[in-house]
């Protein structure tokens, strides 16, 4: 009976969930949830480095004891399929084509390195 209180118990709890950044000052995230989850960790490729703004949608899980989160919410309605295109808060932005080029806040360089005019 104790070992099916557990079970049942432990399917309450969503392995992942979906939340929304409370706060973001200092390296810090708070993310609302299912409750509210302080000093948020993020996972990232090596070599980014982000600090997610007041409001983002993100998705948190379990992981080493802790709530981490494991992406935001991401609007691709503007790139093709294969293309990255990293933003700021600010509106500058890197924009990786398909066809090689490289867009830098609107300045494009062929995949040659020539400038496009």
């Amino acid at each position: 009976m104790w070992i099916s209180r557990q079970i049942i118990k432990e399917e309450k709890t969503p392995a992942v969930e979906c939340g929304k950044v409370t706060m973001s000052a200092n390296g810090t995230v708070e993310a609302a949830s299912t409750g509210v989850e302080r000093n948020v960790a993020f996972y990232a490729p090596y070599g980014y480095s982000f600090c997610v703004p007041k409001g983002e949608r993100l998705l948190l899980t379990q992981g080493g004891g802790e709530q981490v989160c494991i992406g935001i919410e991401s609007d691709s309605a503007n790139v093709e399929c294969g293309e990255i295109k990293i933003t700021s808060l600010s509106g500058a932005y890197i924009y990786l084509k398909n066809d090689g080029s490289i867009e830098l806040n609107g300045l494009t360089i062929s995949k040659e390195g020539k400038i496009i005019e």
